[in-house]
């Protein structure tokens, strides 16, 4: 049964929690601190040892636990250990740079059960998981200002209710006068309606299209000593199931066709200056990977170190501006006269003796 320790910061124990209990259900035996350390242990030894001890290390990447110094702490003792680390994106967030080249599983979106699954996947883990489909989609954080005010807001709601029914049972006395039928004659208003123009403001958007250069880099050759046109090598990180192969030599590029498998050979082009990166060359011998074409590895992730010089074409990055559309909108605006009617009150007045009911107060 494979051990599994999760670093996580505190103020996200929830996930962790539901995480924890989820892949225990799995089979697998978890580590983490709520559970597994218990008072007196002397933690600045458990906890490295309980790293050394796992085959896997689940780093719950937050804002919350980017700016802890002890998941730093453990996701740098598991790269020093090589352990396996799968990176959990729970919410939007950089990536520590000790993990920018691992594919991490995104919990940020989506339905939780679908992301435990690929997970599970990423764990060699073959069946079904263990969680009920109503499990739904996770949601990283609730409100604080939600949880602090609910309390009070519940009970204003019912006190205001309470006044409410109070006001709406109240009763008014409307006194009843009564009177005599006295004949009189009153004018009549009646309304006989005009028209006037009014101006009314309409909004036309009209567009208008102009060009953003963009930065797109092209390669020039560097003059270097004789080197060979293409070398084969090997993806080989301990760390990760997969790598990115990216457009460009730096983590800042974009990533190039799907996550490329630890594992897989390919033959290579060129290089950059510094001799950190290597492009891939076209026409590869596995029709799987010329997606990868002209795209570039990191030399550390096909175990070439960090030292040490590479027998191909150094080439140099020169940006090239590519224009691109970018629709901008000018408003102007429009008036149309609309018609408003204006009543005109005229008094016409009723023929003398018209009987019409008045309230007279009998004494």
């Amino acid at each position: 049964m494979h051990q599994i320790f999760i670093s996580y910061s505190r103020k996200d124990m929830d996930f962790a929690r539901k995480l924890a209990a989820d892949l225990e259900k799995a089979g697998y035996d978890v580590w983490w601190d709520i559970t597994d350390l218990h008072g007196g242990d002397d933690w600045v030894r458990v906890i490295p040892a309980a790293i050394a001890s796992s085959q896997h290390v689940l780093v719950v990447l937050s804002p919350n636990s980017i700016e802890s110094e002890w998941v730093e702490k453990e996701y740098t003792q598991a790269l020093s250990l090589r352990k396996k680390i799968i990176p959990i994106m729970l919410a939007a967030t950089g990536i520590p740079f000790a993990l920018n080249t691992i594919n991490y599983v995104n919990f940020a979106s989506g339905d939780y059960l679908d992301n435990l699954k690929n997970l599970l996947s990423a764990l060699g883990y073959t069946g079904e998981p263990p969680v009920a489909p109503s499990a739904g989609k996770w949601i990283s954080s609730r409100s604080p200002a939600l949880r602090k005010y609910s309390i009070p807001l519940v009970l204003g709601m019912a006190v205001l209710l309470a006044v409410v029914r109070v006001s709406g049972l109240t009763p008014t006395v409307t006194p009843t006068p009564t009177g005599s039928a006295t004949p009189s004659t009153t004018p009549s208003l009646t309304v006989t309606p005009t028209h006037t123009l009014t101006s009314t403001a309409t909004l036309t958007l009209t567009p208008t299209i102009t060009l953003t250069p963009t930065q797109k880099p092209t390669l020039t050759p560097l003059p270097t000593k004789p080197t060979f046109e293409t070398l084969t090598y090997c993806v080989n990180s301990p760390y990760a199931y997969t790598i990115n192969v990216r457009s460009g030599p730096g983590t800042n590029y974009a990533p190039l066709g799907e996550p490329l498998l630890v594992g897989k050979c390919l033959a290579f082009s060129a290089r950059n200056e510094e001799e950190t990166w290597l492009q891939i060359a076209p026409n590869q011998p596995d029709e799987t990977l010329e997606q990868y074409t002209d795209g570039w590895i990191f030399r550390e992730l096909l175990g070439l170190g960090s030292i040490g010089s590479i027998d191909l074409p150094a080439v140099t990055l020169t940006p090239t501006p590519t224009p691109s559309t970018t629709p901008t909108i000018t408003a102007t605006f429009t008036f149309t006269p609309t018609e408003t009617p204006s009543p005109t009150l005229t008094d016409i007045p009723l023929p003398s003796g018209t009987p019409v009911s008045i309230d007279t107060p009998i004494p």
